[in-house]
């Protein structure tokens, strides 16, 4: 091979060598090439607070699950950036918030986060990321049917969730609900919350006159909130600060 053919060829390889980096930067910084696909957040239900003068509040932020990492921090930022005002002492405050992190997994691949949320604040979680049901739980909710009796598609979708899927139950490929849906790509993390909101009345309702109310008028509420991401592959110190956000927004979007 000549000399000129040499260069000719050292040139091209150049060239390509360039253009991949330049395309993989294009994707990385233009086109924002990830590991995550989406993410999200689920509710249980929705809060309503009643409008009042009093912008005080009380904040006891917990985590029991596993990831340690997930803070709810931003809680108490973003909530002074609103012009709420954080006090130490509960006596003090006419709201408190009281959020604890109990769960964060990698979710089965049929469990849905929509259907974590929807077991609502204080259900048990299994290892799959899916609501257990109990047999103190059969009397309402929607693994029950009509006249008070367990609606047995809903209590075997469940069930099949908690297998991760599996159709274990021979013959039962007959049922409404009972066809696997298309396998998605990617895996889903999941972090649960569970907030109790107390609207204490301390300071003056807005349209109703001033010292009107008592202690037992306080206004309890609760929810179950599901910061969910999904990965092309598990990575969890990526997953953590999305959730964390999502699930931080959500407790402070309710002031």
């Amino acid at each position: 091979m000549n000399h000129v053919a040499k260069k000719s060829r050292l040139r091209a390889l150049v060239f390509r060598t360039c253009l991949t980096s330049a395309l993989t930067l294009a994707c990385l910084i233009e086109l924002g090439c990830s590991n995550v696909i989406r993410s999200g957040l689920m509710n249980s239900n929705t809060i309503f607070l009643d409008p009042n003068t009093n912008r005080t509040i009380y904040t006891q932020l917990r985590n029991v699950s596993e990831n340690q990492q997930v803070t709810l921090n931003e809680v108490n930022t973003k909530l002074s950036a609103k012009g709420y005002q954080l006090v130490q002492d509960p006596e003090q405050a006419n709201y408190w918030i009281q959020a604890k992190v109990i769960y964060c997994h990698k979710a089965a691949d049929s469990v849905m986060p929509e259907g974590v949320a929807k077991s609502g604040p204080g259900a048990g979680i299994s290892s799959g990321g899916t609501a257990m049901v109990s047999a103190g739980s059969m009397g309402d909710g929607p693994a029950m049917g009509m006249a008070g009796m367990p609606d047995m598609n809903a209590m075997m979708r469940q069930a099949m969730a908690m297998s991760g899927g599996r159709a274990g139950f021979g013959g039962m490929s007959g049922f409404s609900g009972m066809h696997e849906a298309p396998k998605e790509d990617g895996v889903t993390y999941l972090c649960v919350t569970d907030v109790q909101i107390t609207d204490r009345k301390v300071g003056k309702a807005l349209g109703q006159p001033a010292g009107s109310q008592t202690a037992a008028a306080q206004k309890v509420q609760k929810m179950r909130m599901v910061g969910h991401v999904r990965q092309k592959s598990l990575d969890i110190p990526e997953a953590t600060p999305i959730v964390q956000e999502k699930i931080s927004t959500g407790i402070a979007g309710l002031f």
